[in-house]
């Protein structure tokens, strides 16, 4: 939500802005009064705290390296009946010639129009002139971060998400965006039309490529709609701005820059934390910024008015895993899903949440169901929309063949010469281990992973994901190609020791039918199994509407929104712990209903189901009892096989778990529970559940052990 009021103006979406204040008079002479409605923004960024009427409170002010200290003064207006929130230094001669040096453009404007106006002091900046001063909050009350958006010196730079209007753009040599939204509030990433002026620089995205670099002949100008920009959500009136194109050629894809420019930290620049595009359109850029993307893009032929002097013509080639905020994550969660969706896929909810929740619980995550169902479909397309494609090789399909009945297929052997033949698997995992690929997810998708027995081909990699351990800052394994068991020197520098790369993400798609091999506990225990039979065909490809929406589009992703944060139950902060104990205290109580037919589960499932928990909580993706239901779907029901009574008693105990509330009898429901599971049948009202996933298969388990005389979670 956009916040105006008179020379302030705030975007909620923004993180950490206090508000960002537009350079007048006032700055240069003693600071800056806070608009009452600014109030609560530094209360809340001083943490509750704040300085009492008639009283003042010193603050630091933190530019780049430098610190300068003000004080954030209380006055008491009692002639308006009213406090004044005022930010002063009228002593600090430091801090008002810092403010005069880098606002040049503003302090000789309104310095110009007071000498033509007699020393008339309501000066107002126009728009395409104004420059402006940020503050944002930082962990420390009282203590402000500033940014500074001048108009001196360099033109400034400019990113624009374009998507199927960049060819309309380039034609008719504008960018143009909507003053409001269809709700009538204005957008901060359209709002900065207003700010580029004649000379400015902008680089132009569509379609994960940078596209184009163009130059501004006019600044923002109030105009209707271009014709050709056929998107029609939205408003008629808007900015436009006409700028000179100039092709890049080739297109630089964002993978080839996007994790380094994370370093340069620009503010309400075009990349979130995680290394995807921001959903918008223009962006603030740097001269830095385009220098670093230069220096990558070497073999393109730019323009002579993109050369500047280069300030640091260093550029590492490998850089740290950057922090991912937990608020970031849930938006590209429903990025993702958007992604799938626009591409003709409809999964029921909370399936991308839950795939998502299940890969940063543990990278193996087996998808499960009848054949045609979109298994296969769903990790192409999940991958696609975070970066990950054939093309990059950070996506790999491997089919598997009835006929496995050992790894070579997928790690290699060493063949009669003593050379080392890697298989696919292996040669990805070498891929991804490389330094500068640490930050890239690579997902490898075992397609109908069930065809041979997976224990025969796959347990060595099932053994080495157990071993995962933290090793300077990231996650290591014991070695899947041991360096002794090598021969040749060549082999022994590229594959020796080689393990499984923290950046590999394993999922297996499984057809449960007559043509396959069932799973051990051993493969369940490691899983979490996503299951695909509830199919609802009304869902179709596009529905009414759909015409006119943007186009949704990820950039490539950070490997750390994917990387576990916890392999041990030790790793987990205090802020968690109840939690842990909760999901603990619910699996002790399913754990005796297990124990009839010694099914219970073990500490490797107790955590696997907490991390789960824990990430779902934090990132606000399902509720406790969501994440509980799918655990005890995912990680408990593909346990329970048989054909006793042992086994329909075990059912119907777990049953009424789900329907916390609900008076079962277990006893009397053992001859014929048919009134009981009846009330899922199709067409039917679910009844209300606690857990009612679980509820659902549960249901349809008994019946199938009634009808069948045996039971098992992959026969319903």
């Amino acid at each position: 939500m956009i916040k105006t009021l008179r020379s302030w103006w705030k975007d909620s979406e923004i993180s950490n802005l206090i508000g960002r204040k537009k350079v007048d008079s006032s700055i240069f002479e003693y600071g800056t009064q806070i608009p009452v409605e600014f109030h609560v923004d530094f209360s809340e960024a001083n943490q509750g705290k704040a300085p009492a009427l008639g009283t003042s409170q010193k603050i630091v002010l933190i530019y780049k390296n430098q610190t300068f200290e003000a004080r954030l003064q209380n006055v008491d207006q009692k002639s308006a009946d009213r406090e004044a929130l005022q930010i002063r230094y009228d002593s600090n001669k430091e801090l008002k010639q810092f403010m005069i040096s880098q606002f040049q453009a503003t302090y000789q404007y309104i310095t110009a129009k007071k000498a033509e106006n007699s020393g008339k002091k309501n000066i107002v900046v126009p728009d395409a002139q104004a420059e402006y001063i940020e503050f944002y909050a930082t962990r420390t009350p009282f203590e402000y971060r500033i940014e500074l958006i001048t108009q001196q010196g360099s033109p400034n730079v400019w990113w624009v998400n374009q998507g199927n209007t960049i060819n309309a753009g380039k034609t008719e040599g504008v960018i143009w965006a909507p003053l409001k939204n269809s709700n009538g509030n204005p957008v901060h990433h359209w709002e900065t039309m207003r700010e580029v002026k004649r000379g400015d620089i902008i680089l132009h995205y569509a379609n994960k490529h940078l596209r184009y670099v163009s130059r501004v002949i006019d600044p923002a100008q109030i105009a209707p709609r271009p014709s050709s920009f056929a998107n029609s959500n939205w408003e008629e009136e808007g900015r436009l701005v006409r700028t000179d194109y100039f092709e890049v050629s080739p297109a630089i894809p964002l993978e080839l820059f996007n994790q380094q420019l994370m370093k340069l930290n620009i503010t309400q620049g075009p990349l979130n934390s995680i290394g995807g595009v921001n959903q918008g359109y223009l962006y603030r850029f740097t001269i830095p910024g385009l220098q670093l993307i230069q220096h990558l893009s070497k073999d393109v032929n730019w323009p002579a008015f993109t050369q500047f002097e280069v300030a640091n013509p260093v550029i590492e080639e490998t850089i740290t895993l950057p922090e991912i905020k937990d608020e970031n994550v849930r938006k590209t969660v429903y990025q993702v899903k958007a992604y799938i969706k626009q591409n003709g896929f409809h999964y029921t909810d909370p399936l991308i949440e839950n795939f998502y929740l299940s890969l940063k619980t543990k990278p193996f995550v087996i998808l499960a169901g009848i054949s045609g169902t979109g298994k296969t479909k769903l990790v192409k397309l999940f991958a696609e929309s975070v970066g990950a494609t054939g093309e990059n090789g950070q996506f790999t399909l491997i089919p598997v063949r009835p006929d496995w009945n050992d790894p070579t297929d997928l790690i290699g052997y060493q063949d009669l010469s003593g050379r080392f033949k890697p298989g696919r698997l292996t040669e990805v995992m070498v891929t991804a281990s490389l330094p500068e690929n640490r930050n890239r997810p690579y997902f490898i998708c075992l397609d109908e992973m069930n065809l041979a027995r997976v224990e025969h081909y796959f347990s060595d990699l099932l053994s080495l994901l157990e071993s995962q351990r933290w090793m300077d800052g990231q996650i290591v394994t014991e070695p899947l190609i041991p360096y002794a068991s090598l021969d040749r020197v060549e082999d022994q520098e590229l594959y020796g020791d080689l393990g499984i790369p923290e950046n590999v993400y394993l999922i297996g798609t499984v057809n449960m039918d007559e043509t396959t091999y069932p799973f051990s506990k051993k493969v369940l225990d490691r899983a979490n199994t996503l299951e695909f039979n509830h199919i609802d065909l009304t869902q179709l490809p596009w529905s009414e509407g759909d015409e006119e929406q943007e186009i949704v589009e990820i950039g490539p992703v950070s490997q750390r929104f994917f990387r576990a944060d916890y392999l041990n139950l030790v790793n987990v902060g205090a802020e968690n712990k109840e939690l842990v104990k909760r999901t603990t205290n619910k699996l002790v109580a399913i754990n005796q209903i297990l124990e009839e037919i010694h099914a219970q589960v073990g500490f490797r499932i107790r955590d696997t189901i907490s991390f789960y928990s824990i990430y779902a909580e934090r990132f606000g993706l399902l509720t406790e009892d969501e994440a509980f239901d799918l655990q005890l779907l995912q990680k408990i029901l593909p346990r329970i096989q048989g054909s006793h009574t042992s086994v329909k008693r075990v059912l119907l105990k777990l049953l009424k778990v789900c329907l916390e509330g609900e008076s079962l009898q277990v006893n009397d429901l053992l001859d014929d529970a048919s009134t009981l599971y009846s009330r899922w049948d199709a067409g039917k009202e679910a009844p209300a559940a606690k857990y009612p996933q679980s509820a659902r298969k549960l249901a349809f388990m008994l019946r199938r052990l009634e009808e069948d005389g045996f039971t098992s979670f992959w026969l319903s």
